[in-house]
């Protein structure tokens, strides 16, 4: 019976295929009149995230259809439901129903699918990366604790989450997230292999997207929140520091807290996001690091472009004053067997690539894999 049933669900998606077909080619020649009705039809009968974002974005740009915002969030909210739902789904039922006996009840079958498929209602913030790099002058942070000669080369990775609720408080759309990130440095190469930094980064924020009211900036959406940053390393109870306003002498703990807003802008294949922060305010006697921002900078552009399969991605921070700050790039391709894991790459100079040596210059390359991007 299960095999009748995925023969039945082939034979379906084939269907669905080639009308989603048709409905694209309409859209690519701009006869968009004719795509919206396939699209639409589509969506309705096999809940498809790609018709279903097409539709939003013809009803956001009046394309086929008189310009409707509300439609348009209705449809792109539907994409994200859907892609999240179906994702894998498919190859899940095809992998794992063929020897598993039938489930009494629809019901039981999709908590089944919930569970084999691991779906969690989360997604990527940050790339998600382990890569091998290798820096010119491998910083050491506070030299009153160096017990372990580190060397050049070390494995860096990054996990990095986010959840999403959407809300339509006083008659316009709001998007609040909550992020997780966790950015270590492992010094894997050495005896003992230990970690040498390891960055715990919480963000909570949330977004209003703009709908044609700042088309003529080709401002897409507005983000506010707070971030914060620490390394999880205990205080010391020294009050000397190893400079004015560094840090204070044997310790490596290292932490600030800052407000944000951040502006996203788009160009066609090229997305801009200009943040803007503020550092919340701590005792002097128990601030770990209070000239950060002199380092880190008080604002960043990041530039984002893709061409079909590349996504590169350029990150600059700067502080005016003390005319500091660093360029981060980083590029990611499929791998060949793949298009949910793809080969990184990751360049960075400059200050602040790691709280431990927010202070230190460093030059870094580095190369391996991403789950996301």
């Amino acid at each position: 019976m299960l095999r009748i049933l995925l023969i039945l669900i082939s034979l379906l998606s084939l269907c669905d295929a080639d009308e989603q077909s048709q409905a694209e080619l309409f859209f690519q020649n701009e006869e968009y009149e004719k795509a919206y009705e396939l699209y639409l039809e589509t969506a309705n009968s096999t809940e498809s995230p790609e018709a279903a974002y097409k539709l939003g974005w013809m009803n956001e740009n009046g394309k086929g259809v008189p310009m409707n915002p509300n439609a348009a969030i209705h449809w792109y909210k539907k994409a994200a439901k859907w892609d999240i739902e179906k994702s894998n789904q498919k190859h899940v039922l095809e992998t794992l129903y063929r020897n598993v006996d039938p489930l009494s009840d629809d019901v039981s079958v999709d908590t089944f699918v919930q569970v084999v498929s691991g779906s969690f209602g989360l997604r990527a913030y940050e790339p998600n990366y382990w890569i091998i790099s290798y820096t010119d002058a491998m910083p050491k942070g506070d030299p009153a604790l160096e017990t372990t000669t580190y060397i050049h080369t070390e494995t860096k990775f990054q996990i990095s989450l986010r959840a999403d609720i959407v809300t339509d408080w006083f008659g316009f759309t709001q998007m609040w997230t909550g992020v997780y990130t966790q950015t270590s440095y492992w010094q894997l190469f050495v005896e003992s292999s230990p970690f040498r930094d390891t960055n715990y980064k919480p963000e909570l924020f949330v977004t209003f997207p703009f709908y044609h009211a700042l088309d003529a900036i080709h401002m897409k959406a507005i983000s506010v929140g707070l971030k914060h940053a620490s390394n999880g390393q205990p205080d010391t109870n020294t009050t000397e520091r190893i400079r004015e306003d560094g840090p204070f002498v044997g310790s490596q703990s290292r932490s600030w807290n800052r407000l944000f807003t951040e502006g996203t802008f788009q160009w066609g294949n090229l997305v801009a996001r200009l943040a803007l922060w503020y550092r919340l305010p701590e005792k002097y006697a128990t601030n770990d690091n209070p000239d950060i921002v002199d380092y880190y900078g008080q604002s960043s552009l990041e530039l984002e472009y893709i061409k079909r399969k590349l996504l590169a991605r350029l990150t600059l921070r700067q502080n005016f004053k003390t005319r500091m700050g660093s360029a981060e790039l980083e590029m990611s391709y499929p791998v060949p067997v793949s298009d949910n894991v793809f080969f990184f790459m990751q360049a960075f100079t400059g200050y602040g690539q790691s709280l431990i040596d927010y202070d230190h210059y460093v030059n870094q390359i580095g190369f391996g894999l991403s789950i996301s991007r």
